[in-house]
């Protein structure tokens, strides 16, 4: 009958279906724990601008005059009574505010002040930013740099894998392929999450090849500029390269740096689907392997032997 319409006997569907459910099962947790750290990481930069914001430009007029170093220094020593200036860190942009580095017995602080009035702005390095730039280089390189970033890239290119074997798996059959596309909350709970997986699957396939692709890219970004480059030689496109914008559109719908906060909680949703389609892909795996291995195990499992049961202590005879 051939693929198209009996997909499930064919040798490429089960081939496909063995490397999909076999790379699914080694980078299963792996898939979890980027999935968690990415939808974690997407406020970053609402978290930057607002602790680490510019100042208002309304409070800014156009023909305000920064404080002298001195004046500067006096306003700042007048808040923190007792501490020692180490460093003052001045800005070239006009809305910018200063970094001040400051000691009292031991204690070390850095603060961001405003350079037109003295005032105090907050920490230059808040606990919610350190942790939040933890999380970041949690996803992005594991916290181990380079080497993580291209383990990262291996993992992109797997992800890669598993949506291409897995659109072919989703197939299901000439007549009946528009099942695919949902599912039904009254069905069996096997059935649900059996179509819960393939819909998902199906509907979150562009966006999950695309973090496949830029994972790969960010892990190693020169194979891809050399296409880039074969294409539109620099000398001939010295701006304006179709490839660079690709790139660059690609780097955007990674972290989700387009348009507003809908855009960012969208992508937080968005960013659980590797885990949602690992734990239904982990039930169906169960169902299907697992338990009846368990079962067939018990089965053939020798059992103990009884042991002989204790004799009886003879009758006491009768007294004659």
């Amino acid at each position: 009958m051939g693929f198209w319409k009996q997909p499930k006997p064919t040798f490429l569907r089960r081939a496909l279906f063995q490397i999909h459910l076999w790379t699914g099962v080694a980078v299963g947790v792996y898939m979890v724990f980027i999935s968690l750290t990415g939808s974690a990481v997407v406020f970053r930069r609402d978290l930057n601008q607002s602790l680490l914001g510019n100042i208002p430009a309304k409070d800014v007029a156009a023909d305000a005059q920064r404080l002298s170093d001195a004046d500067f220094r006096a306003a700042v020593l007048k808040q923190f009574p007792g501490y020692t200036i180490n460093r003052v860190a001045v800005s070239r942009r006009r809305l910018s505010p200063n970094e001040v580095r400051m000691t009292k017995d031991g204690e070390v602080l850095q603060e961001r002040f405003n350079p037109y009035t003295g005032a105090d702005m907050g920490s230059a390095r808040p606990r919610a930013v350190a942790v939040m730039e933890w999380f970041t280089d949690l996803h992005d390189n594991l916290l181990k740099g380079e080497t993580g970033r291209k383990v990262n890239a291996v993992g992109g290119a797997l992800l890669c894998i598993l949506c291409l074997t897995g659109l072919v798996i989703w197939w299901r059959a000439s007549g009946a392929w528009y099942k695919g596309f949902f599912f039904s909350p009254r069905s069996g709970w096997k059935r649900l999450n059996f179509d819960l997986h393939a819909a998902l699957g199906f509907w979150g396939l562009l966006i999950l090849i695309l973090w496949g692709v830029s994972g790969i890219y960010f892990g190693f970004p020169d194979p891809f500029m050399k296409v880039v480059d074969y294409f539109e030689p620099p000398d001939q496109f010295p701006i304006g390269r179709h490839g660079d914008a690709f790139i660059a559109w690609m780097v955007r719908m990674h972290f989700g740096r387009y348009g507003g906060m809908g855009v960012r909680i969208t992508y937080v949703i968005i960013g659980l689907l590797p885990a949602v389609m690992f734990v239904t892909g982990a039930i169906m795996w169960w169902n299907r392997v697992l338990r009846r291995w368990v079962v067939q195990t018990r089965r053939i499992a020798p059992r103990p032997r009884a042991k002989p049961a204790p004799a009886a202590f003879p009758a006491e005879p009768a007294a004659d």
